[in-house]
């Protein structure tokens, strides 16, 4: 019996356009943002998925599930599990800054130890663990569907390196950028990816952003 999850990544948000660390404070949808996941929408509806739309509860995502999801078939349920990492203190900053402006906590996160702890924040471990935790899970309530799911950048970046079978720490050698879909089965147990950040419904537009968030 397979399942499969269709990720989506939320659409672009302002916060992505100015450089700023978003994590689990939250930032609007770009018209551009806006955009591209009106031009997902049409495809998410040819996919036979269920009639639960996961998304995370920040407002990017939501925002973005209400704009793929399909009227009268979709019912939108919000899961905290689906957040971006929360980058405690960087969130709100500007990335070009925070290396001056909390250089301790900057060297402490960039040295690479999965648990080290942003302050206010979370670690990469703890990150990654509930990120496994929440896919495992919807999986697990949908066994032998297709289900689709809208979350963010690092969320579905942490993910694909668990599927993947890389390291927690290890650095991630593929984009997920905004609005793009990743398709996932899970078999015995076993996940696979089938896609991983497609953005074929984007072609005739300008590339997404592709940093985090």
């Amino acid at each position: 019996m397979t399942t499969t999850l269709f990720l989506v990544r939320h659409g672009e948000t302002e916060f992505n356009t100015r450089g700023i660390y978003q994590g689990q404070a939250d930032s609007p949808l770009t018209l551009e943002g806006i955009r591209q996941a009106e031009a997902l929408a049409p495809r998410l509806a040819r996919l036979d998925t269920c009639s639960t739309l996961y998304t995370s509860d920040l407002r990017r995502a939501e925002h973005t599930a209400e704009l793929v999801s399909a009227p009268g078939h979709h019912k939108i349920v919000t899961d905290p599990g689906l957040r971006e990492r929360n980058y405690g203190v960087f969130q709100g900053k500007q990335k070009k800054t925070v290396a001056t402006e909390f250089p301790d906590v900057w060297q402490a996160y960039r040295s690479g130890n999965p648990d080290y702890v942003i302050p206010d924040g979370e670690s990469h471990r703890q990150f990654h663990e509930r990120v496994v935790d929440v896919m495992t899970r919807i999986a697990d309530s949908h066994a032998g569907q297709a289900v689709a799911a809208v979350s963010h950048g690092g969320t579905l970046g942490v993910f694909m390196k668990c599927v993947l079978g890389l390291a927690v720490e290890a650095p991630r050698p593929f984009d997920v950028g905004n609005s793009s879909l990743s398709i996932v089965e899970r078999r015995d147990g076993k996940w696979r990816i089938r896609t991983l950040g497609e953005m074929a419904h984007l072609q005739d537009m300008p590339p997404a952003n592709q940093t985090e968030g």
